[in-house]
């Protein structure tokens, strides 16, 4: 099974002390044949994000390097196996559901890219904490797997 992941997911996973952390990496133990895919939309996001998260100083100076570092090391090293998709064709499909769903579901642009590029990519499913992403995908019918998400310890 491969999965899309959109940046909720990729920030618990890669960052330990995040509330979701454990149940973005109990992924893995629930669906031990998941193959998360990398894209470029993912690079954009997950990376600013982490940068983001820094200059907020919600993680340690230098932090989001090391991060960074790591991910593309993964992604070379082919654990998150790596998946383009036409930009023109994304662009479309994205004006497709929000055209669909933009007026019965809340989503921001950027975060409807995810959603699309799930699609695009032909994922099986979408990882996502995120309830605005996970209600555009189901309305979109795009399987979104279920995460145990956890509230403190």
């Amino acid at each position: 099974m491969t999965a899309y992941a959109d940046t909720s997911w990729w920030i618990a996973c890669k960052i330990t002390d995040d509330a979701n952390h454990r149940a973005a990496v109990e992924v893995f133990d629930r669906f031990p044949e998941i193959r998360v895919l990398w894209t470029p939309w993912q690079r954009v996001e997950v990376f600013n994000s982490l940068r983001q998260l820094e200059r907020g100083g919600v993680i340690i100076e230098g932090k989001s390097r090391t991060l960074i570092r790591l991910l593309e090391q993964e992604v070379r090293l082919g654990y998150w196996p790596h998946s383009e998709f036409d930009w023109r064709d994304a662009v479309r499909t994205a004006c497709d559901i929000s055209a669909e769903h933009g007026l019965s579901v809340p989503i921001r642009g950027m975060d409807l890219f995810h959603g699309t590029i799930a699609i695009e990519t032909g994922a099986d499913a979408l990882l996502t904490f995120d309830g605005d992403q996970k209600g555009l995908a189901e309305a979109a019918g795009i399987r979104v797997l279920p995460l145990a998400v956890r509230r403190g310890r």
